[in-house]
């Protein structure tokens, strides 16, 4: 074992150091300068760059590089240039996480005479190189020395090596986050679009998302309010009723057995809304939700529009499983299949398939007959639908 202050123990930390701050670039790509300085430092590396090509339009097209002689980070000055690297398109048959250096991929007499060494390496002095491929696009670590300096060894190829899996994972942390985002930020523009109002709450009941509809029921104060972050009616009845129904909505027994809890509120003035209460990340982990922390969708809707059981009676009459009447109250504000899939945190396949079952159980064939349907089923007794269905 080595002793406290020997090379290795200098050695471990300096890796370790560099570990930390490639995992931080996946949520600050801006720390991707202080990464690319420790992975030149621990490969004696006089520039290092993370970057990928289009070879498609012969371009570079990450920009991020930093230089020892200057210690800048900067937009790589020879973009167009380094897409012309022969090395770069053998490194592509190589496997994801794979380390070479220039000699392991080209003749040194063939690379000499390419363009790219000629017209750029040369003129800046640039001699051996060493990769690292990042990801199937062709995204590259790249790191590189001057002429002068001798080539990179064994020992570069597995410090490279040994930083490499955690590249790789940052690069696809930072992908799924991206993802997530976009999503997220499609989700949020339709959801604003809704009449309806819609909230997204966690487990205590803390907002943390309303639509454009929702902000503005707010803002008038006259049903609903938002109390120390939660949503709370004015009502004292119906706010204690709200706080119970959001703790049995995600409850484990709920999971099991109804999949909405309907509640009614009075403003005494303007007359009548409802709230239909519904567990969230019950699906898929990867669900939009779960990128707001929610767990629990409020859709508040007049009253004259839906009866506050209507959704329960619905499932009932047409004989619709908790699933089906999940993505139905999801679709009712006005969401489409993909949105309503996000939203529950299941995929669009499996939404799909929800909704061409109750197709066929509720006799329609599109979702503006569904969503008429469902609609009208609120404004009309029990009875009246029973004998509806009697006749069909």
């Amino acid at each position: 074992m080595a002793k406290s202050g020997t090379d290795s123990d200098v050695l471990f930390d300096s890796i370790s150091n560099v570990v930390g701050v490639i995992y931080q670039c996946a949520l600050d790509p801006g720390r991707w300068r202080d990464a690319l300085e420790g992975i030149a430092k621990l490969t004696c590396s006089h520039r290092c760059s993370i970057g990928d090509c289009d070879d498609a339009n012969k371009r570079s097209q990450h920009p991020f590089i930093w230089r020892r002689d200057t210690e800048e980070f900067s937009p790589l000055d020879q973009a167009a240039s380094r897409a012309q690297d022969p090395c770069l398109a053998r490194l592509q048959f190589l496997p994801l996480g794979a380390v070479a250096t220039r000699g392991m991929l080209i003749d040194d007499h063939e690379f000499e005479e390419s363009a790219f060494y000629q017209e750029s390496l040369k003129p800046q002095r640039l001699g051996d190189a060493i990769f690292l491929k990042v990801h199937q696009t062709g995204l590259t670590v790249t790191g590189y020395r001057l002429g002068s300096q001798r080539r990179y060894e064994a020992n570069a190829v597995r410090l490279l090596s040994l930083l490499a899996p955690h590249i790789c994972r940052t690069i696809a942390i930072s992908e799924v986050l991206n993802y997530q985002a976009v999503r997220l930020a499609s989700l949020e523009a339709t959801l604003n679009t809704l009449t309806s109002r819609v909230y997204l709450a966690d487990r205590q009941g803390c907002i943390v998302f309303m639509n454009q509809a929702a902000e503005d029921e707010v803002s008038a104060g006259k049903i609903l309010r938002i109390d120390n972050g939660r949503l709370a009616p004015i009502d004292r009845v119906a706010r204690s009723e709200m706080s119970k129904a959001i703790t049995r909505a995600v409850s484990d027994e709920a999971a099991a057995s109804t999949s909405q809890i309907s509640l009614g509120m009075l403003d005494g003035k303007t007359g009548s809304v409802f709230a239909t209460i519904m567990a969230l990340n019950r699906g898929e982990p990867s669900n939009v939700a779960g990128s707001l922390a929610a767990d629990v969708v409020i859709f508040v809707q007049d009253s004259i529009l839906v009866s506050p059981l209507a959704g329960e009676a619905f499932a009932k009459i047409y004989q619709l499983t908790s699933s089906e009447l999940r993505v139905l109250l999801a679709m009712s504000p006005g969401l489409g299949v993909k949105e309503a899939a996000a939203l529950l945190g299941i995929s669009e396949t499996t939404a799909k398939t929800h909704v061409q079952h109750i197709y066929a159980k509720t006799f329609t064939s599109k979702q503006t007959e569904l969503m008429h349907l469902f609609t009208s089923f609120g404004c009309q007794s029990c009875s009246h639908n029973l004998s509806r269905l009697a006749r069909q």
